[in-house]
């Protein structure tokens, strides 16, 4: 039987150029006790210099996944598999799409690495940092540490997918609004979170229970404001044991408008689902 891919044993991919052994891109995924960059110029001595046809090294903490090409090689680091064809389908992917796409400037290479940033979507898009739940509404952060990668193409889309984001639509509702593949979609949302540029929460049904939160005054005097006396009844009703459908069918308002305000007070951090 064969076995999945599990991206979350995914440590490190590296492009290196075969003629110089220069690495054009790395993407590390996790912490290593051993430094990646000595293990991808191990890797490219043995292959370039040596020129021995390996594909595969095994350490005790993990393998070395190898494809070799006519410019570059693709090198995967990733904690020891039973099944490594998964893994390897992707770097053949990976490894033809590079070629086809930059080879011209590989061969013309003169040590400019900025060029061969936008690639790393192509490998982001098999390998995403993470495999999000569908279901998971997610909210932008207002800062998040700086992607090395955010440029061309890449900003571009990250732009496009952050204007779907409003901390109501889940991934999966995202996927079907946007124009743009679900592999490309999952890469991206993982790339937000890795970096920390959004958080993920559960996107509320009837069924869920809410208790009141300590908001600033501030907020609820706009809230108030904007919205009237709805908004201090749905606080009051919110006591941790009574289920939203609940609350709609004891309130005589306009249930789209209960729904509407439940999820504005949520946001807001005035009302929270209770544990």
């Amino acid at each position: 039987m064969r076995m999945p891919l599990d991206v979350s044993k995914v440590r490190y991919v590296s492009l290196i150029r075969l003629e110089g052994g220069e690495s054009i891109l790395n993407i590390p995924y996790a912490e290593m006790t051993v430094d990646p960059d000595l293990i991808a110029g191990f890797v490219s001595a043995v292959i370039i210099f040596a020129k021995t046809p390996i594909r595969t090294i095994r350490k005790a903490a993990y393998d070395i996944l190898i494809e070799v090409g006519q410019t570059v090689l693709v090198l995967l680091v990733v904690d020891p598999v039973a099944d490594e064809a998964p893994y390897r389908e992707r770097l053949i992917k990976i490894l033809k799409l590079v070629e086809e796409e930059h080879g011209d400037k590989i061969r013309a290479f003169e040590g400019d690495i900025r060029r061969f940033r936008e690639f790393a979507l192509a490998i982001l898009t098999e390998f995403p940092y993470g495999e999000p739940d569908l279901n998971l509404v997610p909210a932008r952060r207002k800062e998040g540490q700086h992607i090395p990668f955010r440029v061309g193409l890449i900003d571009t889309k990250l732009e496009k997918l952050e204007g779907f984001i409003n901390g109501k639509r889940t991934i999966g509702e995202i996927m079907n609004l946007i124009d743009m593949p679900d592999t490309e979609v999952v890469a991206l949302v993982s790339i937000l979170q890795k970096y920390g540029w959004i958080d993920f929460k559960k996107k509320l049904v009837e069924s869920d229970r809410l208790s009141r939160r300590d908001c600033t005054p501030q907020v609820l005097l706009k809230l108030r404001g904007e919205y009237g006396t709805p908004v201090d009844d749905i606080l009051n009703a919110c006591d941790g044991t009574r289920r939203i459908k609940d609350i709609m069918d004891s309130l005589q308002y306009d249930r789209n408008a209960i729904w509407f305000l439940v999820n504005k007070l949520v946001e807001v951090g005035c009302l929270a689902v209770a544990q």
